[in-house]
């Protein structure tokens, strides 16, 4: 009996033993609570109760999850105050009223925050009357733009946009598919957005043809559209209001394909069937929303990356689906919203904790304003990745999110698009030809009025580019062999061959390649008066450049005419200064034409139409191809003196270097390549001047060819004057063969005619003659000779 007493005993006292760790342990774990009042409309008997409901079923799952989280919060169980709002604004107050004032001893805290509600009416009023008390408010579900309004509503935050966000996407629509003019239609007690939007349609130059607001009227408004010939209505009204209008549009006639609406995109799925039809049928109604382009919230994130609460947009879709029946990949809610409402609060007021210590959340009470404003800092700066997407607000406290673009097409609600308002960019499903396929694959003109658009026939940039660029290697090319010529003028090989010449040759050619720039400026880069400049300027420098360059050839190539076509077998030493002074007379030639042409001719601009087309892409859009050109009442002759006269040089520069052809001098002088040069530049010149003519209507092929053909043929000019020189001053070359051996063959004649005799007494003259020059050259080394 002892035994069995003192058995029990030690049980009992185990059993005793255990109950107290038992109870220690759970007093230990038990944390405070800390108290958030939820306003959801979930009454039965009025409209809003069944989004109300999914609103607070979100709710509750975020409020899961924040507590399971152990970084969020750790010392804290968030719980919600449910009060249902009845989707009015007298009971609401009274219950929130009653709550914040009556029932505080049913707590062991107050209320730190407050979500929602839903209805914009029933937060303005919630929100002006929680200021008072210093409380945060975070709505999920009130869009008013008014709300952003911090002088009324320092304390309220939306995880929802405002109105507002709507715009910006419907605004970069219109740009991209270049409307011009569109109307808008609002109702009367929503005005904001709409102001919002007009101010952003006229900074983007877009015409504003019609501002409508109604209240029951739309008689009157739609008659106006009509004169007003509007095709593209930005509208901004609820959904049971919508009807109504698209009812009014079908009997209108604004409707079709050849109308564009733009409308708000979180009504209810086939919203146009449902309720008052305002007398028209289901078929007009489906007939007069074809097309329509709506833009709405993107609800629920497209981004399947894990969210603050460690599920994706996916599974959380599932959740709900399995909890309310909605699918919130197909049905446009604010229910999301209410989740990333509760995670909002949550963090914020886990990022307060170190900042207001030694008080503790749970001491937060309504006068205390340092709290509450370090619970709004908290907020401004969180940042964090919701089942709506990233959850940021601005400075009033708005979302900044994200939207989809819709399009009903064939009686369905599609996505078209999505656009970011971070980069305020459109990311399209679908090309234009697909979303507009039910109107010829381009969008509804914006009138029937035809613009007509002026454009100046011009070079392209790349085009310009890569002339400039081969020009300026020509430039860069000449000045390495001006510098050649000029560090080598006193060897005997440059000497023989005239290096004040080559100079002037090069320095031609130099002014040559920068016409052939300049040939690409044109009325695009250029106003007319400038224009006229640049014409003036380019008639001067091509006509210089041109007579330096090839009359330097020219003058060089009669020398040697001279000198082997001296019938008389005289001695002759035609120096540098009479080559200098002919080049100088064709220069006074150019100077006298020019100038008589700048005094008697007035340069005007004169606009040329090339095409008149349709725009491709742009309807009830003319394009106009206009080309300026530079002329005046004499021009023309004077453009034909300067041919004929030129063209008389060329003539007769090719008629000298066919006489010489034969003439050979070894390793003297460089008559042979100046001949072949003549020859690069006639044809050239020729080939240039007939298709500058052929295609003068389009500005980028003349200058394709004819830049092509200045640059070419200025650029073999060079290599063949100076690329051998260059390459035998590298590799070398006997300095007393220069100017020591003389071979004669003019025209081909080997002495049979005038006989043997009179061949070797030419030979004998010319050999004494250059054997002369060599001793004069030696004596006077600046007199070049060939």
């Amino acid at each position: 009996m002892g035994d069995y007493r003192r058995e029990f005993a030690v049980k009992s006292v185990m059993r005793l033993l255990l109950v107290f760790v038992v109870v220690q342990g759970t007093a230990c774990e038990r944390k405070e609570n800390l108290y958030l009042l939820g306003l959801f409309p979930t009454y039965v008997n009025q409209s809003m109760a069944s989004i109300g409901r999914d609103c607070l079923q979100s709710a509750r799952l975020a409020l899961e999850h924040v507590n399971a989280d152990p970084n969020v919060l750790s010392d804290f169980n968030l719980t919600m105050i449910e009060l249902d709002t009845s989707n009015n604004e007298g009971w609401t107050v009274n219950e929130l009223l009653q709550e914040l004032l009556m029932n505080v001893s049913n707590r062991s805290s107050e209320p730190v925050m407050i979500i929602g509600p839903l209805r914009n009416e029933i937060t303005q009023i919630v929100s002006l009357t929680t200021s008072f008390w210093h409380l945060v408010q975070i709505s999920y579900g009130s869009h008013e733009p008014h709300l952003g309004d911090r002088s009324h509503y320092p304390f309220l935050y939306r995880t929802i946009m405002s109105n507002t966000g709507y715009n910006d996407p419907r605004v970069l629509m219109i740009k991209q598919w270049g409307w011009k003019r569109v109307a808008t239609l609002g109702r009367t007690e929503s005005t904001m957005a709409m102001e919002d939007m007009h101010t952003k349609l006229i900074n983007n130059s877009i015409e504003i043809i019609a501002k409508e607001n109604f209240d029951d009227d739309l008689v009157q408004p739609f008659k106006f559209f009509k004169e007003k010939d509007v095709r593209i209505i930005v509208g901004n009204f609820y959904e049971f209001q919508a009807r109504k209008v698209f009812c009014e549009a079908y009997k209108s006639g604004l409707y079709g394909s050849k109308y564009a609406w733009m409308i708000f995109g979180h009504y209810e799925p086939k919203w146009w069937l449902d309720g008052d039809l305002y007398g028209c049928t289901q078929e007009e109604m489906t007939a007069a929303v074809e097309g329509a382009i709506s833009v709405g919230f993107q609800t629920l994130s497209t981004e399947e990356v894990e969210t603050i609460g460690r599920i994706t947009p996916s599974e959380y879709r599932d959740i709900m689906l399995a909890k309310t029946g909605t699918d919130y990949r197909v049905e446009i809610k604010p229910t999301p919203y209410a989740y990333d409402a509760v995670w909002a609060a949550a963090l914020a007021l886990n990022a307060t904790i170190p900042v207001i210590q030694p008080k503790t959340l749970d001491q937060f009470f309504y006068s205390d304003t340092k709290m509450t404003r370090s619970f709004c800092k908290s907020l401004d700066e969180l940042s964090f990745m919701g089942v709506s997407g990233l959850v940021s607000f601005d400075s009033n406290g708005d979302r900044r999110g994200e939207f989809r673009i819709r399009r009903i097409i064939n009686g369905s609600d599609y996505d078209i698009g999505h656009y970011n308002r971070a980069t305020d960019t459109i990311e399209w499903f679908y090309t234009v030809e697909e979303i507009f396929f039910t109107s010829d694959g381009k969008p509804p003109a914006d009138s029937d009025i035809t613009v007509t658009v002026y454009r100046k026939d011009s070079v392209s940039y790349e085009l310009f580019v890569s002339m400039t660029a081969f020009a300026s290697v020509g430039i860069a090319m000449a000045c390495g062999f001006l510098a050649f010529n000029i560090f080598y003028r006193n060897e005997r090989l440059i000497k023989m061959s005239s290096p004040n010449l080559n100079d002037l040759i090069i320095v031609g050619c130099i002014m040559t390649y920068m016409t052939a720039i300049l040939l690409g400026v044109d009325a695009r880069l250029l106003t007319d008066w400038q224009l006229r400049i640049m014409c003036r300027f380019r008639a001067w420098l091509f006509a210089i450049s041109f007579t330096l360059s090839f009359g330097a050839m020219f003058s060089k190539t009669w020398r040697v005419y001279s000198i082997f076509t001296n019938k008389k077998l005289q001695k002759r030493v035609i120096k540098d200064y009479r080559l200098f002074a002919m080049v100088g007379v064709l220069l006074l030639i150019d100077i006298a034409i020019l100038v008589l042409w700048q005094i008697l001719d007035n340069i005007t601009i004169t606009i040329k139409v090339l095409s008149e087309k349709d725009h491709e892409d742009i309807p009830n859009m003319k394009v106009v191809i206009q080309q300026h050109n530079c002329s005046g009442d004499l021009s023309t002759y004077f453009i034909w003196a300067v041919y004929i006269y030129k063209g008389l040089l060329l003539v007769f520069g090719t008629f000298i270097v066919w006489q010489t052809r034969n003439v050979n001098i070894p390793a003297l002088n460089d008559s042979k390549y100046i001949g072949l040069s003549i020859y690069n530049v006639v044809i050239f010149s020729a080939l240039g001047v007939s298709l500058s003519y052929l295609l003068a209507d389009n500005s980028g092929y003349t200058y394709a060819i004819v830049g092509g053909l200045v640059i070419f043929c200025t650029t073999l000019t060079l290599c063949l004057l100076f690329l051998p020189k260059v390459l035998r001053i590298i590799y070398g070359y006997a300095p007393e063969e220069v100017g020591t051996r003389v071979m004669s063959n003019i025209n081909g004649r080997q002495g049979t005619r005038n006989g043997p005799c009179e061949e070797r007494t030419r030979s004998v003259v010319l050999g004494g003659e250059y054997s002369t020059v060599v001793q004069e050259e030696r004596e006077r080394p600046s007199e070049a000779r060939i």
